[in-house]
């Protein structure tokens, strides 16, 4: 039983077995239903998990997936100090859905002005993004759009790319526009996440998205219909770009970037991640070795980018730091040596292994910079 479920739960043992009720219960919570008034006057729903005071990060899930799917998140995101933030896409969960006079224009690039507008409603200067499946489209939007205030590398799993290149998808474009606004097509969409969330568990870390899933899919699913089944659809033509292109292309998107993808996904080919591999300008492809497309729910992976971002801010702070400390006349530098100069990679390395992030042993930055040779 996760912590927060715990908390809620009929029973205090964290190896209990949660019931329907403690389910429920935790989905009801106040963190998972919050919501925040646009400038537009419409309202957005969204979550928030982890550690109550860690470093911000926006989740993008994948296709038709609400908030609630943020909680799998939890105990991960704690035990990393990371906060982290998933809005529902208009007509998704409790978000009102787009302007019907904006619909048609609507672009991924819109959902970045979406997080702009609540990071500074929520005075969150910098953040950290990742996003899984369809999510990838909205990540990399806020990668292009907000750069200047994304901390470290864009963490995506199991990536949409583009239609030309999901090879095992073509067909469904071909699918009338009529039936795939359906109501049939969304609920069979809502059970594909299901079958996503069988991705087996990793014996390396027991302590991760430790529920009974057969109840928390359950739960999150009746909570997805019950509240709005629009977002499942809008998330689908935008995929498809059946209204508009996305707006952008990765190809854009100059920020380091971070793909893990299984050898057993289903929906996304080898093909589209090799893609971003060779076209993006700094890419990073982690294959996962019978890894499916629901990634999200596999503990490494997600233990991975948790460390990575968490990294990201180590070495964040540690050059704020210096920069406080430290003038460009004390370091010895000019304007044809910059702080980030290769004379000082030791520095941002030392700040990225685990001398410092794993070690029991706690450094400061003034530590490292008067004595660097000790690392």
């Amino acid at each position: 039983m996760s912590r927060r479920m715990a908390e809620t739960a009929s029973v205090l043992s964290f190896d209990s077995i949660p019931t329907m009720a403690d389910v429920e219960a935790t989905l009801g919570c106040v963190d998972m239903n919050q919501r925040f008034e646009l400038y537009s006057g419409r309202l957005v729903s969204f979550a928030e998990v982890g550690h109550p005071c860690g470093h911000p990060v926006f989740c993008f899930l994948g296709l038709g997936c609400m908030r609630y799917y943020s909680i799998i998140l939890e105990d991960l995101a704690f035990r990393h100090s990371l906060r982290i933030y998933c809005i529902d896409r208009p007509g998704a969960g409790m978000s009102h859905a787009s302007d019907p006079d904006l619909y048609k224009s609507w672009t991924p690039l819109r959902m970045a002005e979406i997080v702009e507008e609540i990071a500074n409603g929520m005075n969150i200067q910098k953040f950290s993004i990742m996003g899984h499946s369809c999510g990838a489209i909205y990540a990399m939007a806020c990668a292009l759009r907000l750069k200047a205030r994304i901390v470290g590398t864009v963490w995506l799993m199991s990536p949409w790319v583009h239609l030309t290149l999901a090879k095992r998808m073509k067909w469904i474009k071909h699918m009338p526009t009529s039936l795939l606004k359906s109501t049939s097509t969304a609920n069979l969409l809502y059970k594909s996440l299901a079958i996503a969330a069988k991705e087996p568990p990793s014996s390396s870390d027991p302590n991760i998205l430790n529920y009974d899933r057969e109840k928390l899919i359950k739960a999150m699913l009746e909570d997805n219909k019950a509240e709005s089944l629009e977002g499942a659809n809008n998330d689908l033509m935008v995929c498809l770009e059946l209204n508009n292109s996305f707006g952008f292309s990765y190809k854009d998107v100059t920020l380091p970037v971070h793909v893990f993808w299984g050898t057993k996904d289903p929906v996304i080919s080898r093909e589209a991640v090799d893609w971003m591999e060779q076209r993006l300008p700094q890419c990073t492809l982690s294959i996962i070795e019978g890894g499916t497309h629901g990634l999200l729910w596999r503990a490494d992976v997600v233990s991975k980018i948790f460390k990575g971002i968490a990294s990201s801010w180590k070495l964040a702070e540690f050059e704020r730091s210096l920069s406080q400390r430290w003038s460009i006349k004390q370091l010895g530098l000019n304007k044809h040596h910059p702080y980030r100069s290769s004379a000082y990679a030791p520095l941002q390395q030392a700040i990225q292994t685990s001398n410092i992030y794993e070690s029991q042993n706690v450094y400061s930055s003034r530590q490292i910079f008067e004595d660097p040779d000790r690392f």
